[in-house]
Protein backbone atom coordinates (compact mmCIF):
# COMPACT_ATOMS: atom_id res chain seq x y z
CA UNK A 1 0.00 0.00 0.00
CA UNK A 2 0.99 4.04 -0.65
CA UNK A 3 0.83 6.38 1.55
CA UNK A 4 -1.82 8.95 1.03
CA UNK A 5 -1.19 12.68 0.36
CA UNK A 6 -1.89 15.12 2.90
CA UNK A 7 -4.48 16.63 0.49
CA UNK A 8 -6.17 13.43 -0.13
CA UNK A 9 -6.01 12.79 3.53
CA UNK A 10 -7.85 15.93 4.75
CA UNK A 11 -10.68 15.58 1.92
CA UNK A 12 -10.91 11.78 3.12
CA UNK A 13 -11.50 12.58 6.54
CA UNK A 14 -13.68 15.51 5.94
CA UNK A 15 -16.26 13.13 4.19
CA UNK A 16 -16.08 11.09 6.65
CA UNK A 17 -17.22 13.35 9.49
CA UNK A 18 -19.19 15.59 7.41
CA UNK A 19 -20.72 13.15 4.69
CA UNK A 20 -20.52 15.95 1.72
CA UNK A 21 -22.74 13.78 -0.58
CA UNK A 22 -21.66 14.38 -3.87
CA UNK A 23 -19.32 17.57 -3.11
CA UNK A 24 -16.29 15.69 -4.09
CA UNK A 25 -17.69 14.20 -7.20
CA UNK A 26 -16.38 15.26 -10.51
CA UNK A 27 -18.30 14.87 -13.41
CA UNK A 28 -16.86 15.46 -16.80
CA UNK A 29 -18.14 15.07 -20.31
CA UNK A 30 -17.12 14.98 -24.01
CA UNK A 31 -19.91 15.29 -26.53
CA UNK A 32 -18.70 13.98 -29.90
CA UNK A 33 -21.04 14.33 -33.83
CA UNK A 34 -19.94 12.22 -36.27
CA UNK A 35 -19.22 8.59 -36.97
CA UNK A 36 -17.64 7.24 -33.77
CA UNK A 37 -15.61 4.09 -33.50
CA UNK A 38 -17.66 2.56 -30.18
CA UNK A 39 -14.95 -0.31 -29.65
CA UNK A 40 -12.41 2.06 -29.97
CA UNK A 41 -13.87 4.73 -27.40
CA UNK A 42 -14.19 1.87 -25.07
CA UNK A 43 -10.62 0.57 -25.49
CA UNK A 44 -9.61 4.35 -24.56
CA UNK A 45 -11.20 4.69 -21.59
CA UNK A 46 -9.32 0.99 -20.43
CA UNK A 47 -5.95 2.66 -21.77
CA UNK A 48 -6.42 5.74 -19.74
CA UNK A 49 -7.39 2.89 -16.68
CA UNK A 50 -4.09 1.37 -17.20
CA UNK A 51 -2.31 4.57 -17.89
CA UNK A 52 -3.20 6.04 -14.17
CA UNK A 53 -2.94 3.92 -11.05
CA UNK A 54 -4.59 6.48 -8.43
CA UNK A 55 -7.90 5.48 -10.66
CA UNK A 56 -7.88 1.95 -9.56
CA UNK A 57 -7.09 2.40 -6.27
CA UNK A 58 -9.50 2.56 -3.05
CA UNK A 59 -8.70 4.18 0.47
CA UNK A 60 -7.72 2.28 3.66
CA UNK A 61 -6.82 3.88 7.26
CA UNK A 62 -4.00 1.70 9.01
CA UNK A 63 -2.36 2.64 12.32
CA UNK A 64 -3.60 6.16 11.83
CA UNK A 65 -2.26 6.82 8.29
CA UNK A 66 -4.35 6.85 5.27
CA UNK A 67 -3.39 4.37 2.40
CA UNK A 68 -4.05 3.88 -1.56
CA UNK A 69 -5.12 0.23 -1.60
CA UNK A 70 -6.35 -1.66 -4.74
CA UNK A 71 -9.52 -1.02 -5.56
CA UNK A 72 -12.04 -3.84 -5.27
CA UNK A 73 -12.63 -4.08 -8.76
CA UNK A 74 -11.21 -2.30 -12.12
CA UNK A 75 -12.89 1.27 -12.84
CA UNK A 76 -16.53 0.63 -15.15
CA UNK A 77 -16.48 1.21 -18.79
CA UNK A 78 -19.80 1.03 -19.15
CA UNK A 79 -22.01 1.82 -22.92
CA UNK A 80 -25.77 2.35 -23.16
CA UNK A 81 -28.41 4.39 -25.70
CA UNK A 82 -29.28 7.71 -24.10
CA UNK A 83 -31.79 9.21 -26.46
CA UNK A 84 -32.40 11.59 -23.68
CA UNK A 85 -28.84 11.47 -21.91
CA UNK A 86 -30.26 14.36 -18.88
CA UNK A 87 -31.19 11.01 -16.43
CA UNK A 88 -28.28 9.35 -17.28
CA UNK A 89 -25.96 11.77 -16.17
CA UNK A 90 -27.60 13.31 -13.47
CA UNK A 91 -28.26 9.23 -12.54
CA UNK A 92 -24.41 8.25 -12.60
CA UNK A 93 -23.10 12.26 -10.89
CA UNK A 94 -25.48 10.83 -7.50
CA UNK A 95 -24.02 7.42 -7.74
CA UNK A 96 -21.74 7.23 -4.70
CA UNK A 97 -18.91 6.13 -4.14
CA UNK A 98 -17.29 3.70 -1.25
CA UNK A 99 -14.21 5.32 -0.37
CA UNK A 100 -12.59 2.25 1.26
CA UNK A 101 -13.47 -0.23 -1.23
CA UNK A 102 -13.49 1.70 -4.97
CA UNK A 103 -13.19 2.05 -7.51
CA UNK A 104 -13.64 5.72 -7.28
CA UNK A 105 -14.11 6.53 -11.27
CA UNK A 106 -16.60 5.36 -14.09
CA UNK A 107 -17.07 5.94 -17.40
CA UNK A 108 -20.30 5.67 -19.45
CA UNK A 109 -20.46 6.26 -23.48
CA UNK A 110 -24.01 6.75 -24.36
CA UNK A 111 -25.32 6.45 -27.92
CA UNK A 112 -27.73 9.93 -28.04
CA UNK A 113 -28.01 9.36 -32.13
CA UNK A 114 -26.22 7.42 -34.00
CA UNK A 115 -24.08 10.31 -35.08
CA UNK A 116 -24.04 11.67 -31.80
CA UNK A 117 -22.39 9.92 -28.24
CA UNK A 118 -21.41 11.88 -24.63
CA UNK A 119 -18.55 10.54 -22.73
CA UNK A 120 -19.37 10.95 -18.99
CA UNK A 121 -16.24 10.13 -16.75
CA UNK A 122 -17.07 10.66 -12.58
CA UNK A 123 -14.48 10.23 -10.84
CA UNK A 124 -14.22 11.16 -6.75
CA UNK A 125 -11.60 14.16 -6.15
CA UNK A 126 -9.55 11.95 -3.90
CA UNK A 127 -8.45 10.57 -7.56
CA UNK A 128 -8.93 13.70 -9.79
CA UNK A 129 -8.83 17.32 -10.02
CA UNK A 130 -9.64 20.13 -12.37
CA UNK A 131 -6.36 19.40 -14.36
CA UNK A 132 -6.80 15.93 -14.65
CA UNK A 133 -9.39 16.87 -17.27
CA UNK A 134 -7.36 18.12 -19.56
CA UNK A 135 -4.96 15.00 -19.11
CA UNK A 136 -8.25 12.61 -19.55
CA UNK A 137 -8.60 14.30 -22.53
CA UNK A 138 -5.35 14.26 -23.92
CA UNK A 139 -4.99 10.47 -23.48
CA UNK A 140 -8.64 9.59 -24.57
CA UNK A 141 -7.87 11.24 -27.54
CA UNK A 142 -4.42 9.48 -27.93
CA UNK A 143 -5.48 5.80 -27.27
CA UNK A 144 -8.58 6.18 -29.84
CA UNK A 145 -5.89 7.70 -32.37
CA UNK A 146 -4.49 4.35 -31.59
CA UNK A 147 -1.00 5.27 -29.81
CA UNK A 148 0.21 3.33 -26.92
CA UNK A 149 -0.69 5.19 -23.15
CA UNK A 150 2.63 3.61 -21.30
CA UNK A 151 1.75 3.26 -17.88
CA UNK A 152 2.89 6.09 -15.37
CA UNK A 153 4.23 5.20 -11.51
CA UNK A 154 2.16 5.86 -8.48
CA UNK A 155 2.60 9.38 -7.82
CA UNK A 156 2.15 9.32 -3.82
CA UNK A 157 3.71 7.84 -0.97
CA UNK A 158 6.03 10.08 0.35
CA UNK A 159 5.43 11.62 4.13
CA UNK A 160 5.47 15.35 3.91
CA UNK A 161 6.33 17.11 7.00
CA UNK A 162 5.45 20.78 7.59
CA UNK A 163 8.01 22.94 7.54
CA UNK A 164 8.64 25.62 10.33
CA UNK A 165 8.12 28.54 8.09
CA UNK A 166 4.65 27.31 7.09
CA UNK A 167 3.57 26.92 10.54
CA UNK A 168 4.65 30.68 11.01
CA UNK A 169 3.16 31.73 8.06
CA UNK A 170 -0.06 30.15 8.87
CA UNK A 171 -0.04 30.90 12.18
CA UNK A 172 0.11 34.20 11.31
CA UNK A 173 -2.65 34.54 9.62
CA UNK A 174 -5.24 31.76 10.11
CA UNK A 175 -8.77 33.32 10.91
CA UNK A 176 -11.30 31.16 11.40
CA UNK A 177 -13.50 32.73 9.07
CA UNK A 178 -16.95 31.07 9.20
CA UNK A 179 -19.87 34.17 8.14
CA UNK A 180 -19.96 36.42 4.82
CA UNK A 181 -21.86 39.09 3.81
CA UNK A 182 -24.29 38.71 0.87
CA UNK A 183 -27.77 40.74 0.28
CA UNK A 184 -27.45 42.53 3.61
CA UNK A 185 -27.10 40.14 6.06
CA UNK A 186 -24.36 37.01 7.62
CA UNK A 187 -24.77 33.69 6.11
CA UNK A 188 -22.40 31.32 7.80
CA UNK A 189 -21.88 27.97 6.28
CA UNK A 190 -22.97 24.43 8.28
CA UNK A 191 -22.58 20.71 5.70
CA UNK A 192 -22.33 20.44 2.22
CA UNK A 193 -25.85 21.39 0.50
CA UNK A 194 -27.73 21.19 -2.18
CA UNK A 195 -26.71 23.92 -5.03
CA UNK A 196 -28.37 26.15 -8.06
CA UNK A 197 -26.34 27.40 -10.52
CA UNK A 198 -26.21 31.29 -11.63
CA UNK A 199 -24.23 31.46 -15.10
CA UNK A 200 -22.12 34.76 -16.11
CA UNK A 201 -19.90 35.98 -18.66
CA UNK A 202 -16.95 38.05 -18.00
CA UNK A 203 -14.74 38.30 -21.43
CA UNK A 204 -15.46 41.71 -21.67
CA UNK A 205 -14.36 43.07 -17.72
CA UNK A 206 -11.37 41.00 -18.01
CA UNK A 207 -9.77 44.06 -19.80
CA UNK A 208 -9.26 45.47 -15.84
CA UNK A 209 -6.37 42.73 -15.41
CA UNK A 210 -4.24 45.01 -18.42
CA UNK A 211 -5.14 47.92 -16.89
CA UNK A 212 -4.72 47.06 -13.14
CA UNK A 213 -1.43 45.79 -14.28
CA UNK A 214 -1.96 42.11 -13.26
CA UNK A 215 -3.01 38.56 -14.49
CA UNK A 216 -6.62 37.94 -14.97
CA UNK A 217 -6.59 35.57 -12.17
CA UNK A 218 -5.27 38.49 -10.01
CA UNK A 219 -7.50 40.41 -11.33
CA UNK A 220 -10.63 38.51 -10.49
CA UNK A 221 -9.74 37.30 -6.96
CA UNK A 222 -8.71 41.66 -6.37
CA UNK A 223 -12.77 41.94 -7.54
CA UNK A 224 -14.25 39.44 -5.48
CA UNK A 225 -12.35 40.54 -2.23
CA UNK A 226 -13.58 43.96 -3.47
CA UNK A 227 -16.92 43.49 -4.12
CA UNK A 228 -16.83 40.99 -0.41
CA UNK A 229 -15.85 44.58 0.80
CA UNK A 230 -18.24 46.42 -0.68
CA UNK A 231 -21.11 44.24 1.05
CA UNK A 232 -19.81 45.16 4.52
CA UNK A 233 -17.62 42.05 5.02
CA UNK A 234 -14.43 43.76 6.97
CA UNK A 235 -11.70 41.35 6.77
CA UNK A 236 -12.24 39.01 3.33
CA UNK A 237 -11.52 35.62 3.39
CA UNK A 238 -11.84 33.97 0.05
CA UNK A 239 -10.11 30.10 -0.63
CA UNK A 240 -8.97 29.89 -3.65
CA UNK A 241 -7.87 26.70 -5.64
CA UNK A 242 -4.39 25.79 -6.11
CA UNK A 243 -2.28 23.50 -8.29
CA UNK A 244 0.36 21.29 -6.46
CA UNK A 245 1.77 19.33 -9.63
CA UNK A 246 5.49 19.51 -10.18
CA UNK A 247 7.83 18.02 -12.92
CA UNK A 248 7.44 14.47 -12.04
CA UNK A 249 3.23 14.90 -11.35
CA UNK A 250 2.50 17.05 -14.10
CA UNK A 251 1.30 13.83 -16.84
CA UNK A 252 -0.69 12.36 -13.66
CA UNK A 253 -4.59 12.31 -13.13
CA UNK A 254 -4.70 12.60 -9.15
CA UNK A 255 -5.55 14.92 -6.85
CA UNK A 256 -2.63 17.25 -6.96
CA UNK A 257 -5.17 20.44 -5.93
CA UNK A 258 -5.21 22.41 -2.54
CA UNK A 259 -7.57 24.64 -1.43
CA UNK A 260 -6.47 27.94 0.87
CA UNK A 261 -8.15 30.73 2.26
CA UNK A 262 -6.37 34.33 1.07
CA UNK A 263 -7.61 37.10 3.38
CA UNK A 264 -7.82 40.99 3.00
CA UNK A 265 -8.84 44.07 5.46
CA UNK A 266 -8.73 46.83 3.01
CA UNK A 267 -9.71 50.30 4.14
CA UNK A 268 -12.31 52.39 2.14
CA UNK A 269 -9.84 54.38 0.47
CA UNK A 270 -7.91 51.59 -1.01
CA UNK A 271 -8.05 51.26 -4.51
CA UNK A 272 -8.62 48.54 -7.13
CA UNK A 273 -4.73 48.67 -8.29
CA UNK A 274 -3.78 48.71 -4.53
CA UNK A 275 -5.90 45.47 -3.40
CA UNK A 276 -4.88 43.58 -6.70
CA UNK A 277 -1.33 44.29 -6.04
CA UNK A 278 -1.19 43.36 -2.26
CA UNK A 279 -3.11 40.30 -3.24
CA UNK A 280 -1.01 39.44 -5.72
CA UNK A 281 2.34 39.28 -3.30
CA UNK A 282 -0.22 37.55 -0.83
CA UNK A 283 -0.42 34.59 -3.17
CA UNK A 284 3.21 34.47 -4.59
CA UNK A 285 3.64 33.90 -0.71
CA UNK A 286 0.71 31.63 -0.46
CA UNK A 287 2.86 29.80 -3.73
CA UNK A 288 5.50 29.03 -1.34
CA UNK A 289 3.33 26.57 1.18
CA UNK A 290 0.73 25.10 -1.21
CA UNK A 291 2.10 21.67 -0.50
CA UNK A 292 1.06 22.30 3.23
CA UNK A 293 -2.45 22.05 4.48
CA UNK A 294 -3.21 25.43 6.10
CA UNK A 295 -5.09 23.61 8.85
CA UNK A 296 -2.70 21.09 9.86
CA UNK A 297 0.16 24.16 9.68
CA UNK A 298 -2.22 26.72 11.79
CA UNK A 299 -3.02 23.81 14.27
CA UNK A 300 -5.98 23.84 16.39
CA UNK A 301 -8.36 24.02 13.50
CA UNK A 302 -11.52 21.47 13.52
CA UNK A 303 -12.14 19.50 10.32
CA UNK A 304 -14.96 21.72 8.03
CA UNK A 305 -16.73 21.38 4.83
CA UNK A 306 -14.94 24.33 4.13
CA UNK A 307 -12.26 26.55 5.08
CA UNK A 308 -14.16 29.97 3.94
CA UNK A 309 -18.09 31.16 2.99
CA UNK A 310 -16.32 31.97 -0.42
CA UNK A 311 -14.75 29.92 -2.92
CA UNK A 312 -12.82 30.19 -6.04
CA UNK A 313 -11.41 28.02 -8.81
CA UNK A 314 -10.32 29.68 -11.66
CA UNK A 315 -8.36 27.67 -14.64
CA UNK A 316 -7.11 28.31 -17.91
CA UNK A 317 -8.56 26.21 -20.42
CA UNK A 318 -6.32 23.14 -22.30
CA UNK A 319 -6.35 24.07 -26.06
CA UNK A 320 -9.18 22.04 -27.96
CA UNK A 321 -7.76 18.00 -28.28
CA UNK A 322 -8.42 16.56 -32.06
CA UNK A 323 -10.40 13.18 -31.89
CA UNK A 324 -10.03 11.78 -35.26
CA UNK A 325 -12.83 11.91 -37.48
CA UNK A 326 -15.33 13.66 -35.02
CA UNK A 327 -16.47 17.38 -33.61
CA UNK A 328 -15.80 17.30 -30.11
CA UNK A 329 -17.15 19.84 -27.10
CA UNK A 330 -16.22 19.72 -22.95
CA UNK A 331 -18.57 20.60 -20.28
CA UNK A 332 -15.00 21.98 -18.55
CA UNK A 333 -17.43 23.66 -15.62
CA UNK A 334 -19.98 20.26 -14.73
CA UNK A 335 -22.26 20.61 -11.74
CA UNK A 336 -22.33 17.85 -9.12
CA UNK A 337 -25.48 19.79 -7.80
CA UNK A 338 -23.78 20.00 -3.91
CA UNK A 339 -21.66 22.98 -2.70
CA UNK A 340 -19.74 23.31 0.17
CA UNK A 341 -19.97 26.50 1.39
CA UNK A 342 -22.10 29.54 0.85
CA UNK A 343 -20.99 30.39 -2.57
CA UNK A 344 -18.29 29.09 -5.02
CA UNK A 345 -17.36 30.30 -8.00
CA UNK A 346 -16.25 28.33 -10.61
CA UNK A 347 -14.32 30.18 -13.87
CA UNK A 348 -12.65 28.76 -17.09
CA UNK A 349 -10.70 31.41 -18.92
CA UNK A 350 -10.12 30.16 -22.63
CA UNK A 351 -9.09 31.60 -26.10
CA UNK A 352 -13.25 32.26 -26.17
CA UNK A 353 -13.35 34.59 -23.53
CA UNK A 354 -14.45 33.87 -19.99
CA UNK A 355 -17.16 31.76 -18.41
CA UNK A 356 -17.94 32.36 -15.06
CA UNK A 357 -20.56 30.04 -12.46
CA UNK A 358 -21.72 30.88 -9.31
CA UNK A 359 -22.68 27.64 -7.25
CA UNK A 360 -24.81 28.50 -4.26
CA UNK A 361 -27.20 26.94 -1.32
CA UNK A 362 -30.47 27.76 -1.73
CA UNK A 363 -30.76 26.91 2.06
CA UNK A 364 -28.62 29.77 2.78
CA UNK A 365 -28.65 32.98 0.24
CA UNK A 366 -31.33 33.38 -2.63
CA UNK A 367 -31.42 33.33 -5.73
CA UNK A 368 -32.18 37.01 -6.13
CA UNK A 369 -29.02 37.79 -3.98
CA UNK A 370 -26.52 35.74 -6.24
CA UNK A 371 -27.97 37.10 -9.47
CA UNK A 372 -27.51 40.65 -7.93
CA UNK A 373 -23.57 39.69 -6.93
CA UNK A 374 -23.23 38.16 -10.37
CA UNK A 375 -24.32 41.63 -11.67
CA UNK A 376 -22.38 43.27 -8.77
CA UNK A 377 -19.22 41.81 -10.15
CA UNK A 378 -19.30 42.59 -13.51
CA UNK A 379 -19.40 46.07 -12.45
CA UNK A 380 -16.50 45.85 -10.38
CA UNK A 381 -14.58 44.97 -13.31
CA UNK A 382 -16.11 47.02 -15.48
CA UNK A 383 -15.14 50.14 -12.61
CA UNK A 384 -11.65 48.91 -12.21
CA UNK A 385 -11.39 48.51 -16.56
CA UNK A 386 -12.11 52.51 -16.93
CA UNK A 387 -10.07 53.38 -13.69
CA UNK A 388 -7.74 50.82 -11.96
CA UNK A 389 -7.23 53.34 -9.22
CA UNK A 390 -11.01 53.85 -8.36
CA UNK A 391 -11.48 53.47 -4.40
CA UNK A 392 -13.46 50.47 -3.38
CA UNK A 393 -16.19 52.72 -2.18
CA UNK A 394 -16.45 53.31 -5.62
CA UNK A 395 -16.62 49.65 -6.88
CA UNK A 396 -20.38 48.46 -6.76
CA UNK A 397 -23.29 49.51 -4.39
CA UNK A 398 -23.82 47.61 -0.97
CA UNK A 399 -26.69 45.67 -1.27
CA UNK A 400 -29.79 46.28 1.43
CA UNK A 401 -31.43 42.90 2.49
CA UNK A 402 -33.75 41.73 0.08
CA UNK A 403 -35.69 40.28 2.64
CA UNK A 404 -36.03 37.04 0.55
CA UNK A 405 -33.06 35.10 1.90
CA UNK A 406 -33.26 32.22 4.30
CA UNK A 407 -32.43 33.21 7.98
CA UNK A 408 -28.67 32.03 8.37
CA UNK A 409 -27.65 28.93 9.14
CA UNK A 410 -25.30 28.17 12.30
CA UNK A 411 -22.24 25.58 11.41
CA UNK A 412 -22.99 22.08 12.69
CA UNK A 413 -26.75 23.47 13.69
CA UNK A 414 -27.71 20.28 11.94
CA UNK A 415 -29.38 17.23 13.79
CA UNK A 416 -30.01 17.47 17.49
CA UNK A 417 -27.02 19.07 19.79
CA UNK A 418 -24.32 16.72 20.94
CA UNK A 419 -25.12 14.52 25.20
CA UNK A 420 -23.74 16.03 27.10
CA UNK A 421 -21.27 13.38 29.21
CA UNK A 422 -20.37 13.98 33.05
CA UNK A 423 -16.89 13.19 33.68
CA UNK A 424 -18.19 11.15 36.80
CA UNK A 425 -19.77 8.56 34.50
CA UNK A 426 -16.74 7.52 32.86
CA UNK A 427 -14.00 5.12 34.80
CA UNK A 428 -11.04 7.34 35.66
CA UNK A 429 -8.77 4.32 34.57
CA UNK A 430 -10.43 4.67 31.09
CA UNK A 431 -10.24 8.26 31.02
CA UNK A 432 -6.27 7.90 32.16
CA UNK A 433 -6.00 5.28 29.20
CA UNK A 434 -7.74 7.70 26.66
CA UNK A 435 -5.12 10.79 28.10
CA UNK A 436 -1.92 8.94 27.41
CA UNK A 437 -2.68 8.26 24.07
CA UNK A 438 -3.67 12.08 23.63
CA UNK A 439 -0.59 13.42 25.43
CA UNK A 440 1.71 10.46 23.04
CA UNK A 441 -0.08 11.49 19.97
CA UNK A 442 -0.27 15.57 20.71
CA UNK A 443 3.53 15.42 22.22
CA UNK A 444 2.88 17.17 25.11
CA UNK A 445 3.41 16.56 28.92
CA UNK A 446 0.14 16.94 30.48
CA UNK A 447 -3.47 17.24 29.51
CA UNK A 448 -6.55 17.85 31.55
CA UNK A 449 -9.49 15.72 30.90
CA UNK A 450 -12.02 18.36 29.58
CA UNK A 451 -9.83 20.61 27.46
CA UNK A 452 -10.49 20.62 23.44
CA UNK A 453 -8.45 18.79 21.38
CA UNK A 454 -8.07 21.42 18.73
CA UNK A 455 -6.89 24.22 21.63
CA UNK A 456 -4.30 21.80 22.17
CA UNK A 457 -3.41 22.14 18.11
CA UNK A 458 -5.05 18.89 17.43
CA UNK A 459 -6.35 18.68 13.53
CA UNK A 460 -7.50 15.73 11.37
CA UNK A 461 -4.63 13.84 11.52
CA UNK A 462 -4.16 14.21 15.01
CA UNK A 463 -8.10 12.54 14.90
CA UNK A 464 -6.70 9.19 12.68
CA UNK A 465 -3.88 8.67 15.07
CA UNK A 466 -5.77 8.89 17.98
CA UNK A 467 -8.38 6.77 16.81
CA UNK A 468 -5.47 3.98 15.87
CA UNK A 469 -4.14 3.66 18.97
CA UNK A 470 -7.39 3.20 20.99
CA UNK A 471 -8.41 0.63 18.57
CA UNK A 472 -4.97 -1.15 19.10
CA UNK A 473 -4.79 -0.84 22.86
CA UNK A 474 -8.68 -0.61 24.09
CA UNK A 475 -9.93 -2.76 21.35
CA UNK A 476 -12.98 -0.18 20.04
CA UNK A 477 -13.43 1.47 17.04
CA UNK A 478 -14.51 4.85 17.90
CA UNK A 479 -16.12 7.08 15.51
CA UNK A 480 -14.62 9.85 14.11
CA UNK A 481 -17.74 12.25 14.56
CA UNK A 482 -17.55 11.84 18.38
CA UNK A 483 -14.29 14.08 17.88
CA UNK A 484 -16.67 16.80 16.83
CA UNK A 485 -19.36 16.21 19.42
CA UNK A 486 -17.18 16.29 22.54
CA UNK A 487 -13.43 16.59 21.63
CA UNK A 488 -12.14 15.76 25.30
CA UNK A 489 -10.54 13.11 26.90
CA UNK A 490 -13.74 11.99 28.95
CA UNK A 491 -15.69 12.86 25.92
CA UNK A 492 -13.74 10.33 23.99
CA UNK A 493 -13.17 8.15 27.05
CA UNK A 494 -17.18 8.14 27.51
CA UNK A 495 -17.56 6.87 24.17
CA UNK A 496 -15.48 3.87 24.57
CA UNK A 497 -16.83 2.91 27.63
CA UNK A 498 -20.59 3.10 25.67
CA UNK A 499 -19.13 1.06 22.78
CA UNK A 500 -17.54 -1.51 25.35
CA UNK A 501 -21.45 -1.92 26.75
Amino acid sequence: MVLASQAQHGMWITEVLHGTGTAYHMPFALWFDGPLDREAMLRACEAVVDRHPVLRCAFEERDGELHLAPAAGRPPVAFTTAPDPGPLLRTEIARPFDLGCGPLARFTLAEVTRERHALLFVGHHLVFDGMSKDLLTRDLAAAYAGEALPPLPMPYGAPLAIPPEASAYWRARWRDASEVVIGGTARTVGTAGRAEEVLLDLTGEMAAAQAAGVTRFEAFLAAVHGLLFSYGNAEVAVAIAMSTRQAGTRDHIGLFATELPVYSAPKPDTTFRELAHALRAEVRWLNRFRDVPAARAAGGVRPRPALAPVSISFRRRAANVVFPGLRTSAEWKMSNRTVRNVLHLQAVDGDDGLRLTLHYSPDLVSTQDVEAAGRDLRAVLAAARADPDVPLTGLAPARALTGAAPPPVAAGSAGPPAPVREAGAVDGELVEQVRLIWMEVLRIDDVAPDEDLYDLGGHSLTITQISARIRKRLGVEVPFDVFLDDPTVTGVAAAVSELRA
